[in-house]
Formats: C-alpha cells, sequence, structure tokens
C-alpha cells in the first residue's frame, strides 16, 4: 500500500509529453507578461494598465543602486490533447519560442499596435505543438507548466513576424 503510494506521488511530479496537443485559446485578459528584477529573478508589482510603470526590487536595490526590471511572459494557454483539454503557463523560455521576441520587444510592439495581444492569441489559436508539462516546482500551482515546447506544422513563424507582417512593420530588433 505504502510502495503504491509512493509511486503515485513520484508519477504526479514527473514530466509530461503528450504526442502532440493543439493550442485551443489564449487568455489575454491577466496581460502576457509580468516583471522581474534583472538581478535576483523576483517577480516584481506591477501595473499592466501603465506599462511605462518601472518597478524596483526591495532587496536589489538595498544592495546596489536599483536595479532595472524586465518584463517576461507568462502566457495562460488552453491545449488539447488526444484526451483532455487542459489549461496550461508558458514562462517566458517557452513562450520565447511560440512569441518568437522578447516580452520587452512584445510590449513595445503592443504600445504602437494596442490590439496586437489579442491578434497574437487568434494566431496561436490552432498551432500543433509538443509540449513537455510539468508540475510547479513548489507543488502549489493551479496550472501545469510548459518546460519545452515544440512546433510541430513545417510553416510555423513565430508570432512577432506574423503581427509584423499584418501591421506591415519593418524588420525585428536583434533578438535578445
Amino acid at each position: 500500500m505504502e510502495a503504491a503510494r509512493r509511486k503515485a506521488a513520484t508519477a504526479a511530479v514527473e514530466a509530461w509529453t503528450p504526442p502532440y496537443c493543439t493550442v485551443v485559446g489564449v487568455d489575454t485578459s491577466g496581460g502576457f507578461w509580468y516583471r522581474a528584477c534583472t538581478n535576483c529573478e523576483r517577480t516584481l508589482p506591477d501595473d499592466h494598465r501603465n506599462p511605462n510603470s518601472n518597478p524596483i526590487c526591495r532587496l536589489c536595490s538595498q544592495k546596489t543602486f536599483a536595479p532595472p526590471s524586465k518584463r517576461l511572459y507568462r502566457l495562460l494557454v488552453s491545449i488539447a490533447t488526444v484526451d483532455k483539454v487542459v489549461v496550461v503557463v508558458c514562462f517566458d523560455r517557452a513562450a520565447r519560442v511560440l512569441m518568437g521576441c522578447s516580452a520587452d520587444e512584445f510590449v513595445d510592439f503592443c504600445r504602437t499596435h494596442p490590439l496586437a495581444a489579442e491578434k497574437a492569441a487568434e494566431v496561436l489559436e490552432g498551432e500543433m505543438c509538443r509540449m513537455t508539462l510539468t508540475p510547479s516546482k513548489k507543488g502549489n500551482a493551479e496550472h501545469l507548466r510548459v518546460a519545452a515546447v515544440e512546433t510541430l506544422r513545417t510553416g510555423f513563424r513565430p508570432v512577432i513576424e506574423t503581427l509584423r507582417k499584418m501591421y506591415g512593420v519593418g524588420a525585428s530588433k536583434a533578438k535578445s
């Protein structure tokens, strides 16, 4: 009995990679990004209604001169696997594969094109991917995390490229 319980607990912590999944939708209501300290990577409070806000890390600002913050992706994505629909979270590393640029660059693009976030969600709908899904390291999160993503469509173009083409905007800034 104890061995079965231990095995079930171990299985819950392991990564899960469905053979393929399809993006059903992307939630744009809470924003695509969050702010983090460039030194310690701690999440910083931010006001999504004011993209020019630049909060500082209280911990790092005591040690050094007010380090700047950076934006990182946090995409809430509904995916359909072979047998179920699951809501997952794509953080910065996985989201960059789909988006094709940094979160700072995407927010700058959204400033000049206010409906770009909603268009980005529409562009991602229907994309077929292979995602490695893992539970939160702390174990207290509501959604699975996307540890890795691989697009399966041969002609896939990152979201930012598609948006630039739609809006008739020139070449990309240097990718970071």
